[in-house]
C-alpha cells in the first residue's frame, strides 16, 4: 500500500490547514444565517398594510365612505395635493399608493358614466396592486347596491359595503409540512454543495496534481507495481478522504441543528449528500486532469461558485427564472438542490416524491460517471504523451 501511505503523508502536511479553514468559514456562515433567521419556512400568514395617501376632491358621501374604508385597512399618509408634493412623496417612499378622487365623482358614478379614480404608485409595488383591487371591489359592490336599491341612501350603501367586504377568512395551518429543524437542515445541505466542491477541488485536485507530475508519474510507472494496483490505491485514497470530509460535515449539521439523525428526512438528506460527495469527487478528478498548479484555485472557484449559484444553493430555485431553470437541468448541483427541496417539503413519504428523489440522485450519479469518464480519457491521452 505504498501509494496509500504516501497519500496520507501528503494530506496532514499540506492540506490539513485548508480543511480547517474551509470548515471554520462554513460553520461561521451557517451560524450567522441561522441566527439571522434565514430559513426557507414561512411561520405565519400576515397581511401587511399599504401606505396610502388619499386626495379627496369630491367630498361626497360615496367618496368619504371609500376614503374611510381605505384608511381602515391601510396606513394613511397625509401629503400635499400639488404635483411636486405627490412626486416627492413617491420618490422618497413616504407613501406607496396615491388615490385621487376627482370632483363630481359621486354624481357621475350614480349616472353610470363616472369619472375614473386616478392612482399613482411606486413602480412594481405589489402592495399597490392590492390597494387597486380593494378600490375596485368597493366600487363594484356600490354599483350592485345602487342598481338593486335605487332609493337606498348613499350613507347606508357605504355601511353595507363596509360590512360585506370587511369579512375576513380565518387562516390556520392544519399541519406544518416541515419543522424549523428540517428547514435548517435543508438550508445547510443546500449550502454544503458549494463547500464540498471547493474543498475537494482544493485538496484532492492538488494531491492529484502532485501524483500527475510528469517526473513522479514516470518513476511510479517504473516501480515494481502494476498500473492497475497503483490506480486502485490512488482511487481508494481519494474516496477515503472524501468520505471523511463528508462525515465531518454531516456530523456538524446535526450538532448545529440539534435534530435527530434517525428521522426519515434526515436519512434522506444524508443519502443525498453522500451522492453529492461522489459527484464532487468526480468533478475534482476532472478539474485536476487538465488544471495546473497556478490554475487549480481559480478553476475551483469557478466550478464551486458557478455551479452553486446557478443550481440554487444560495438562491431558492423558486426564485430562478425559467431560463435558469432550463439551464439548470445541465447542472448537477441543480438536481442535488432539487432533491433536498423535495425532501424538505415532504409531508410523509409518497410514491411520487420518492420517485422524484431517486430520479434526482440517479441524475447526479450519471453526471459523476460522465465527469469521471472524461477525466480518465484526458489522463490516458496524457499518459501516451509521456
Amino acid at each position: 500500500m505504498q501509494v496509500f501511505k504516501l497519500f496520507y503523508k501528503i494530506v496532514p502536511r499540506k492540506f490539513l490547514a485548508v480543511f480547517v479553514i474551509y470548515t471554520i468559514i462554513f460553520v461561521g456562515l451557517m451560524s450567522f444565517f441561522s441566527r439571522s433567521g434565514f430559513t426557507q419556512i414561512e411561520d405565519a400568514f400576515e397581511i401587511s398594510k399599504v401606505r396610502v395617501s388619499i386626495i379627496n376632491q369630491d367630498d361626497s358621501q360615496l367618496a368619504d365612505g371609500l376614503e374611510s374604508y381605505l384608511n381602515q385597512i391601510a396606513n394613511p399618509v397625509e401629503i400635499g395635493d400639488d404635483e411636486d408634493s405627490i412626486k416627492d412623496a413617491l420618490f422618497f417612499r413616504e407613501t406607496e399608493f396615491i388615490v385621487t378622487i376627482p370632483k363630481g365623482f359621486q354624481e357621475s358614478f350614480e349616472s353610470g358614466d363616472y369619472q375614473n379614480i386616478r392612482t399613482m404608485s411606486v413602480p412594481d409595488s405589489t402592495s399597490a396592486q392590492y390597494a387597486k383591487t380593494i378600490i375596485e371591489s368597493y366600487l363594484n359592490t356600490a354599483r350592485l347596491y345602487m342598481s338593486a336599491y335605487p332609493d337606498m341612501p348613499v350613507e347606508e350603501v357605504n355601511q353595507r359595503i363596509t360590512r360585506d367586504i370587511s369579512v375576513e377568512a380565518e387562516v390556520s395551518f392544519l399541519e406544518r409540512a416541515t419543522s424549523e429543524d428540517i428547514g435548517g437542515l435543508n438550508m445547510y445541505f443546500n449550502f454544503l454543495s458549494y463547500i464540498m466542491i471547493a474543498m475537494l477541488i482544493s485538496m484532492v485536485g492538488r494531491i492529484m496534481l502532485i501524483f500527475n507530475n510528469r517526473e513522479i508519474k514516470m518513476r511510479n510507472y517504473c516501480a515494481p507495481m502494476s498500473i492497475k494496483r497503483y490506480n486502485y490505491q490512488l482511487i481508494l485514497s481519494n474516496l477515503l478522504i472524501a468520505f471523511v470530509i463528508w462525515g465531518v460535515f454531516v456530523s456538524v449539521a446535526f450538532i448545529m441543528s440539534g435534530n435527530s439523525i434517525s428521522q426519515p428526512k434526515s436519512l434522506l438528506f444524508i443519502l443525498n449528500s453522500f451522492v453529492l460527495t461522489v459527484l464532487c469527487l468526480s468533478i475534482s478528478f476532472f478539474v485536476s486532469s487538465f488544471a495546473t498548479k497556478n490554475s487549480i484555485d481559480p478553476l475551483g472557484n469557478v466550478f464551486s461558485l458557478g455551479l452553486s449559484f446557478l443550481g440554487g444553493s444560495f438562491v431558492p430555485q423558486a426564485l430562478l427564472s425559467d431560463q435558469l431553470k432550463t439551464m439548470g437541468t445541465f447542472n448537477p448541483i441543480f438536481w442535488y438542490v432539487r432533491v433536498n427541496d423535495i425532501i424538505g417539503g415532504m409531508n410523509g413519504a409518497t410514491q411520487s416524491s420518492m420517485d422524484a428523489i431517486v430520479y434526482g440522485m440517479l441524475v447526479q450519479l450519471a453526471f459523476a460517471v460522465a465527469f469521471l469518464a472524461v477525466a480518465l480519457v484526458i489522463i490516458k491521452q496524457k499518459r501516451y504523451a509521456l
